[in-house]
């Protein structure tokens, strides 16, 4: 990071990447990023049989008489054995797709914007913006704030989960103060079946917000969600999709991108841990390579956008091969492009410096194709 900002700036920084914005502008070129049941049928068999009775009827004999009379056989009668129709079996009853969220998915309800600024100490909104990841992807909720006022930039997020998804490495950091000197400024605790951690740009503001959150959190807690079947699995993010930029640009050797502006956290751990969530880089090793050029791609396993709100903050639908629908997002700074594309194991998210948009959507294909 740019050594010109405070210890805060830089925590508060980092922190920012972990929520999922995508407008940070370090200090540099080339340095732009968007790090932004089922009820079971009830089998009824009905089996009825048919009782057939047979009636013998015969006269009796006369003893006087020379000679006998002939004995009357009466040939039964059959009784007809009812036809039973078969009961029919019902339909199973379809399992609910969409999880229950903590606090529903609402992060109003999580904390209204008084309340956060209370948590502060200055005036909050809510920020909204287009994230790739989303802790709605495990059962959760994450949300952030920041500052009404630019010139004194601050931000708060929270996160619940439910405490089923916390990996082991996770829950050990629970109740941990924060170091925020040189690493993300953020702190947990579990409520009940609720997770909730929260970062901000000082350890106070973080246990604050946390407390303001918690014991609410307790009493809607969300339920853990299973990601899809045919989610990515995102192990080996860098040296999978390397190779795959390498040969959609022709160039070889390349490395990820030298700086230390990426996604980090508790929440982060717990994505990537769950294999919800993978961030990984390439560029050329060389800066003042004639042909440098930066490559960050974001993926959320088994998600899926929401095509009016990528379009709500500029997304232009566009062609991929082998997506389900891709949106290109033209640069809000005139550097980094960004090319989202759907496809069945979940979302990509590609932000590259000197790039075109054609370039971009190749890389997009290909990318799709290396992961499966």
């Amino acid at each position: 990071m740019n050594d010109e900002l405070t210890p805060s700036e830089r925590a508060a920084l980092r922190a920012r990447i972990v929520g999922g914005a995508h407008d940070i502008t370090p200090v540099g070129a080339h340095r732009n990023t968007w790090i932004a049941g089922s009820v079971a049928a009830a089998l009824v068999v009905a089996i009825a049989g048919g009782v057939a009775v047979t009636s013998t009827l015969s006269a009796p004999e006369i003893a006087t008489t020379p000679s006998p009379s002939p004995t009357a056989t009466v040939a039964p009668v059959p009784t007809p054995t009812p036809t039973v129709a078969p009961t029919p079996t019902p339909a199973p009853t379809p399992l609910a797709t969409a999880p229950v969220l903590a606090f529903g998915g609402d992060c109003s309800a999580v904390l209204d914007a008084d309340a956060a600024s209370s948590v502060v100490g200055v005036p909050m909104r809510l920020w909204e913006g287009l994230s790739v990841w989303d802790a709605r992807s495990l059962g959760g909720v994450s949300c952030h704030w920041r500052t009404q006022d630019s010139s004194g930039w601050q931000s708060v997020g929270v996160t619940v989960l439910p405490y089923s998804v916390v990996p082991d490495a996770v829950r050990a950091r629970i109740g941990v103060a924060p170091v925020c000197e040189g690493g993300p400024c953020d702190y947990s605790e579990r409520f009940g079946d609720a997770w909730v951690s929260a970062y901000a740009s000082s350890a106070s503001v973080a246990l604050d917000a946390v407390a303001a959150v918690g014991s609410r959190a307790a009493a809607s807690p969300g339920i853990e969600r299973a990601l899809p079947a045919a989610a990515w699995h995102l192990d080996g993010c860098q040296d999978r999709l390397r190779g795959a930029v390498e040969q959609t640009l022709g160039r070889v050797g390349l490395e990820p991108v030298g700086t230390d502006n990426v996604p980090q956290g508790q929440e982060w751990d717990v994505l990537t841990g769950r294999g919800a969530a993978a961030w990984c880089s390439v560029a050329p090793p060389v800066y003042d390579d004639p042909d440098y050029f930066t490559l960050r791609l974001s993926i959320a396993a088994g998600a899926q956008s929401d095509a009016s709100e990528v379009e709500r903050f500029g997304g232009i639908p566009v062609q991929v091969n082998g997506a389900r629908a891709a949106w290109w997002i033209p640069p809000a700074n005139g550097v980094d492009g960004r090319l989202r594309a759907d496809a069945d194991g979940g979302i990509i998210e590609a932000v590259g410096t000197d790039l075109t948009q054609e370039q971009m959507r190749a890389l997009a294909e290909n990318i799709i194709g290396a992961l499966g």
